[in-house]
């Protein structure tokens, strides 16, 4: 049977299994004094009993989450805060972001929180509560559905406030993944909906797991660093493929989720940390680089600019990067019905011409999953990155293309791809092309705004163009040629 329908139940749904890890919970220090407890259930009661302080109380008078208790929990460690100041606080004092960092490791910050929620709860809600209730999760899943799209607001933005500030140097190089920009980076990896939508991605994510599970020979024993873990996915694959220790680091706030998700699994050997690759101190240097860091187009984000940083100073000698290596292609388009869906759409809406927004439909490419009975030429390979030498300039460069057109029809788009490979023993690679099984990067639509007919047998000739934005250092300025006309687009 194939990777894709043979995932392990990393969950576990067998109650022994859960009887078992209750059993092995450790050694739990009470929040207020130097009492020791071997569970946390145990912790817990001496809280009501002894220092009158209630969870679930406490979860209904702040209308707290998991990341609130873990901001109290570590609060209280910081400030040495007593249970009676606790009792007495009539605002929320913990909620600073600082306070999602802990000191160390301890089991209160495990816990589940989210048990409190159904101890509060047990009386019969009203119809009021109920219809706030439906609103809620109806809003949770518009948020899931949105948390792409808020990414790129997030950059617009961002962009507008830093373009009002005076720059000091106009001749400084193009900065790299600088705070500032990050954060609101890191801030659109927090939603579980991009990372349901990564983890449903079979073709994504099975890849990943055959390059480390085909290749134990090669992982078994190894140091791992997983860059950009998120979910702590590929840092458990990479323990069941036999590593010795593996390092998983991640400055979304995803992280919190991912060590609760590695402790349930019983993962001893994954270690993740929450922070800022480029700022943070690992513990020594590893044997395998891994991470998932393609975007759309390949290249948006920027992501690249962190594997090259730990390749060249986190990496052992000797050592590898998965994947490998990855390539850039393209091809000729022609969807008469896409074309008039997003291009000549604005020519008539409701009997008013928006025409002003047919330029704007251009220089948006389009991010869609396109049917390969459309294509019109042979793919061309524009770009190779191959991970051990790249550099920073990556995604700085030009190819003049020349497409073998292999159907006749209406040209309206180029259509961008990429293929990534895992050169290992066992070798494997996935393919975002239009004439495989679909992912969740899709493919990237590049419309033209005048169209033309081509003959099998016809060679398109152009160019093709993509620079690193000048602001955004995440998103991409791409210029294609062709056809006599010149035009513009941004990749954000």
């Amino acid at each position: 049977s194939s990777d894709e329908d043979n995932y392990e139940d990393i969950d576990g749904d067998d109650d022994a299994d859960e009887e078992q890890m209750n059993e092995e919970e450790d050694p739990t220090k009470c929040l207020f004094c130097e009492d020791v407890f071997s569970t946390i259930d145990s912790a817990i009661t001496h809280l009501n009993e002894v220092h009158k302080v209630k969870l679930s109380e406490l979860q209904k008078k702040f209308q707290m989450d998991q990341y609130s208790f873990i901001k109290l929990i570590n609060y209280i460690r910081a400030t040495n805060m007593s249970a009676e100041e606790l009792l007495a606080a009539e605002e929320v004092l913990w909620g600073d972001e600082k306070y999602l960092k802990p000191q160390g490791y301890e089991t209160w910050l495990c816990y589940d929180y989210d048990v409190f929620k159904t101890d509060v709860e047990q009386d019969q809600p009203s119809l009021l509560e109920l219809h706030q209730l439906v609103s809620h999760h109806s809003l949770l899943l518009q948020q899931a559905n949105e948390d792409i799209n808020r990414m790129r607001d997030n950059y617009r933005a961002l962009l507008e406030k830093v373009s009002q500030e005076p720059s000091n140097n106009a001749a400084q190089d193009v900065p790299r993944n600088k705070p500032n920009f990050d954060k609101e980076y890191f801030n659109s990896y927090s939603h579980f909906g991009i990372h349901h939508e990564m983890l449903s991605d079979k073709v994504r994510t099975s890849t990943y797991r055959s390059a480390l599970l085909q290749n134990e020979a090669v992982v078994r024993g190894k140091t791992v660093l997983d860059v950009g873990c998120g979910t702590g996915i590929l840092s458990i694959f990479a323990s069941q493929a036999g590593a010795a220790q593996v390092t998983g680091i991640d400055n979304s706030e995803i992280v919190f989720t991912a060590m609760d998700i590695v402790r349930k699994n019983k993962v001893s050997n994954v270690e993740l940390i929450k922070g800022r690759l480029e700022d943070t101190a690992l513990p020594g240097k590893f044997d395998i680089i891994i991470s998932e860091w393609m975007g759309y187009f390949l290249l948006y984000e920027s992501m690249l600019d962190s594997i090259i940083y730990a390749r060249d100073n986190l990496l052992n000698p000797n050592g590898i990067i998965l994947p490998s290596r990855c390539t850039l292609s393209i091809l000729g388009y022609g969807n008469d019905a896409l074309y008039a869906d997003h291009v000549e759409f604005w020519g008539d809406v409701y009997s008013v011409n928006m025409n002003e927004l047919r330029k704007k439909s251009i220089e948006e490419p389009l991010m869609e999953v396109v049917d390969a009975e459309f294509m019109l030429t042979e793919p061309e390979e524009i770009a190779h990155f191959d991970i051990m030498t790249v550099d920073m300039n990556y995604s700085n460069f030009t190819y003049n293309f020349k497409l073998n057109v292999t159907k006749a029809g209406r040209l309206t788009a180029l259509v961008g791809y990429f293929d990534t490979y895992f050169d290992l023993p066992s070798a494997v690679m996935f393919s975002t092309s239009p004439k495989v099984t679909p992912t969740h990067w899709k493919q990237t639509v590049f419309f033209i705004d005048h169209p033309q007919e081509v003959k099998a047998g016809e060679i398109v000739s152009g160019k093709i163009i993509s620079r690193r934005h000048k602001r955004d250092v995440r998103a991409l300025k791409v210029e294609i040629e062709i056809f006599g006309h010149k035009y513009k687009y941004t990749v954000a």
